[in-house]
């Protein structure tokens, strides 16, 4: 009997304990709900060609998702001066192809950047590598992930899951997935992801969003429409001059606003309850 109670005292001590990680757990999330006190800013650069570039601008805080091709420098490098930004405190490259990573050797070499976050990746890839060396030389720090990982940015948090394998059969699928959530406004980045990391996306159950960067350029994949329908977002990215017609009947069938960045920088304002578009603009290259 008195082992019977001990057994009984040790069950409530773990329920006691699961109880506590569990309310801790809603109270982590509950903080991101929370209206930020000051607006931020979400800048899709226009690039030359189709390409990927992110800017989020916080309370002081920089983080930008991918750098467009070694073309596309120049300008974002501009971008980020108009904004006034003197140090990048993250640089997110979701995936090591030179429609992502090119633009970042020329940001190294005028902007300060305090990390770079990147997915698991061994293949051969020469400007990868020598993307890496100069890091190394500039002792800029790398976290190449393995698994989920929050970071916070003046009021924006950025959720980010790395590839599920080790080794896939094209880049693409190399893909990081990026929620950055400001109060209660998400916004989904997937890089160039095919159909076997879709595939894994669908898996998180991220839910509605309010702007779906849209993958692999809005080329056509029948594993995106899927994604499409569950994020059901009101703004939808095209990092091209338009989309595949399934991927724009999809982003049709949620009622998506969508926009191109082929050569047209588009600016949005978050104050943390909804997305407001600023600005499109024509940048001169």
């Amino acid at each position: 009997m008195q082992r019977l109670y001990g057994w009984a005292a040790a069950l409530l001590r773990i329920a006691g304990i699961l109880a506590l990680c569990a309310a801790l757990f809603w109270l982590i999330r509950s903080i991101g709900q929370v209206k930020p006190a000051q607006a931020a800013e979400i800048l899709f650069a226009g690039t030359k060609d189709d390409a990927d570039c992110a800017i989020f601008l916080s309370r002081g805080a920089c983080v930008v998702i991918d750098t467009g091709e070694a073309q596309d420098g120049e300008h974002i490098l501009s971008l980020l001066e108009e904004k006034d930004v003197e140090t990048i405190d993250c640089l997110i490259l979701t995936h090591p192809d030179k429609d992502h990573i090119g633009g970042a050797a020329q940001i190294f070499e005028k902007v300060p950047v305090k990390q770079v976050v990147a997915p698991y990746y061994t293949k051969n890839n020469t400007r990868y590598e020598d993307l890496q060396f100069q890091m190394a030389n500039l002792s800029i720090p790398s976290i190449t992930l393995i698994r989920g990982k929050e970071l916070v940015f003046g009021e924006l948090a950025f959720y980010i899951w790395p590839p599920e394998k080790l080794d896939y059969e094209g880049d693409n699928d190399y893909s990081l997935a990026v929620l950055a959530c400001h109060g209660s406004v998400r916004m989904f980045f997937g890089g160039d992801a095919q159909k076997q990391r879709i595939k894994e996306y669908m898996r998180y159950k991220i839910g509605k969003v309010d702007l779906y960067k849209v993958g692999y350029h809005g080329r056509d994949i029948a594993a995106q429409t899927l994604l499409i329908q569950e994020l059901a977002p009101d703004y939808a990215i095209v990092t091209a001059k338009e989309a595949g017609e399934m991927t724009k009947q999809a982003l049709e069938g949620v009622s998506a606003q969508i926009f191109f960045t082929r050569e047209q920088d588009i600016c949005f304002q978050s104050d943390g309850e909804k997305l407001i578009l600023l600005e499109t603009s024509f940048p001169e290259h």
